[in-house]
């Protein structure tokens, strides 16, 4: 019994023996926001021999090799939009080679060498610095965005857009072209709106917003401005279009139509002021300033009690009004104070 014991034990302790003579590595591969990159491809290959082995990350980053010689190893890790890591490792005996690995874009590493003064004349990519300078350009744009004031973010998202395209010209590198382009589509994106709302040129703003609106064909805010385009290129077809398609998605739009019929109504076109007036009360029965201005062009043509009813509405929508002491003032009167 007791030679039948150490039978059964002498295979557990060859194990053991040769477990000692291997190592393992591990790790993860991510971002530099830190979130993992799955499907990352880490090669292994031993520097003395011909032998390698790849590995491919896990949807959490994680890689694991077991059974490695200790010996000396080029590691190299890559996936597809990021610049590939190398470098020179060493397997310890009996134990495991932990490697965590920050993969960066194109951009971000030459940013890191500029800000580093690691990298000499002779090694950084000439673009880096028209790269730098567009990206902080478009983030000083944003918040002027955000805020509604286009004007000021124009100057600053025309330089963003031409250094990134200058950027473009210069790169040669298919994965960091492939990335630039997607950053240049929202550049151009809101360079097309700025300039459709507060350039002094504003239909130079529609290629922008054609590149655009067939990236996103539903994008509301660029579809708006291409009513603007059209209207600074006169283009009564594309802008009717443009139109159509905000209120198939948004659905029918008072503000639209009421920009129209004060567009037509300070240029003496009455008719055509009244029918968009009508489409927006329509829309909005409780749209108090077609209710104003519609009271001024039933005035025009000498309709007293529709001047009386929409000056009596829009009193009574809006009290405090901006209009409203005209309002007031004209309910006063006595042509429109005795009509029934």
């Amino acid at each position: 019994m007791r030679s039948l014991i150490l039978a059964l034990t002498l295979p557990i302790a060859c194990l053991s023996l040769h477990g000692e003579s291997t190592g393992r590595i591990s790790g993860k591969v991510v971002k530099s926001d830190g979130s993992p990159i799955p499907g990352a491809k880490i090669n292994l290959r031993r520097t003395e021999i011909t032998w390698n082995k790849v590995l491919i990350a896990d949807k959490g980053g994680k890689f694991l090799q077991v059974g490695l010689e200790p010996k000396e190893f080029e590691l190299s890790v890559s996936a597809e939009g990021f610049v590939e890591q190398k470098e020179i490792i060493r397997i310890p005996l009996a134990d495991v080679l932990v490697k965590n690995l920050t993969l960066l874009t194109p951009a971000e590493a030459r940013t890191k060498a500029i800000a580093s003064g690691a990298a000499g004349p002779a090694t950084i990519d000439p673009a880096a610095a028209l790269d730098t300078e567009g990206r902080d350009a478009f983030n000083q744009a944003i918040p002027f965005f955000n805020e509604g004031n286009l004007a000021a973010a124009l100057p600053l998202i025309e330089k963003a857009h031409k250094n990134l395209s200058e950027v473009l010209k210069m790169t040669k590198d298919a994965a960091a072209r492939e990335e630039l382009a997607p950053e240049i589509g929202k550049v151009e994106r809101l360079l097309g709106i700025c300039l459709a709302q507060a350039g002094t040129k504003k239909e130079e703003g529609e290629p922008y917003l054609l590149k655009a609106l067939e990236r996103n064909p539903k994008d509301e805010r660029v579809i708006a401005a291409l009513v603007q385009t059209s209207k600074a290129k006169n283009d009564k077809a594309a802008e009717a279009k443009y139109t159509a398609m905000l209120e198939t998605l948004h659905g029918p739009n008072p503000d639209l139509t009421y920009n129209k019929a004060v567009e037509d109504f300070n240029a003496g076109k009455t008719k055509s002021a009244k029918e968009q007036l009508l489409k927006t009360l329509e829309i909005d029965p409780k749209y108090v300033e077609a209710h104003f201005l519609m009271a001024m062009v039933e005035f025009g043509e000498n309709n007293l009690r529709g001047t009386k009813l929409h000056l009596q509405k829009y009193v009574e929508l809006a009290p405090t009004g901006k209009n409203a002491a005209t309002a007031k003032e004209m309910l006063k009167d006595p042509s429109l104070k005795n009509i029934k």
